[in-house]
């Protein structure tokens, strides 16, 4: 079976000029958006893995290639296999949808903690991100410190931060005390911000905690 042939067949199926004019404005990235819906994506990803394609042997040319080909990585059972493939694939994740959404397809791999925690000395703003989702997911319940590690990371750039800031957020439903504890030490205004508003913007935390935190940013601001 000639594997460009069959992804010329299912772009060409399933490619959608209006949705991915939409993806644009959400999406920042340098590879070609052709708007194919993330249910199609699945589909064909479980016929690729039916078939035994070899994951090499996928495609990473446009937007959707890089998400077909990580979310079959997510589906590897043999771990070290698994983490040389998200290495070679990382260089091509340039933006917070492809980012966040094959971390979101690798699940049960604690045992490689350590794996997604050197990503976070990375120079590199979406390995940083890649790094610092994979722990909020699967790390943050079980080990809270994981929180104090994300906010060691000092790199500037937008995606970074707001992936720090909504660490902070889901920090805020496991232990809103110490989270808080952890907040009111931030010195970065951006990330001390967004934390909240965020924070505010989830339907786990009550009312009582959300005026808390909107108390405790208006008090920030009269101090500025």
């Amino acid at each position: 079976m000639n594997i460009l042939k069959l992804y010329q067949d299912f772009y060409n199926e399933n490619s959608n000029f209006e949705k991915a004019n939409f993806d644009k404005k959400l999406i920042s990235s340098n590879f070609e958006i052709r708007g194919v819906k993330t249910s199609e994506i699945e589909k064909f990803v479980k016929f690729l893995i039916s078939n035994n394609f070899d994951v090499s042997s996928l495609p990473t040319n446009c937007h959707e290639d890089i998400l077909i080909k990580g979310f079959v990585i997510g589906k590897i059972k043999d771990k070290d296999l698994k983490i040389s493939f998200i290495r070679q694939i990382l260089p091509y994740i340039d933006n917070w949808a492809t980012c966040d959404m094959i971390v979101a397809r690798l699940k049960n791999m604690k045992e490689e903690k350590e794996f997604f925690e050197s990503l976070l000395s990375s120079d590199k703003p979406f390995y940083i991100r890649f790094g610092i989702v994979w722990l909020k997911n699967n790390c943050l319940k079980d080990d809270f410190d994981v929180i104090k590690k994300i906010l060691t990371i000092n790199n500037q750039d937008y995606y970074v931060k707001m992936a720090q800031s909504w660490a902070i957020a889901d920090a805020f439903v496991i232990d809103f005390d110490k989270t808080l504890k952890v907040l009111e030490k931030i010195n970065d205004d951006f990330i001390f911000k967004k934390s909240i508003s965020k924070a505010c913007e989830s339907f786990r935390l009550n009312n009582n905690q959300k005026k808390i935190l909107k108390a405790l940013k208006g008090e920030k601001e009269k101090k500025c």
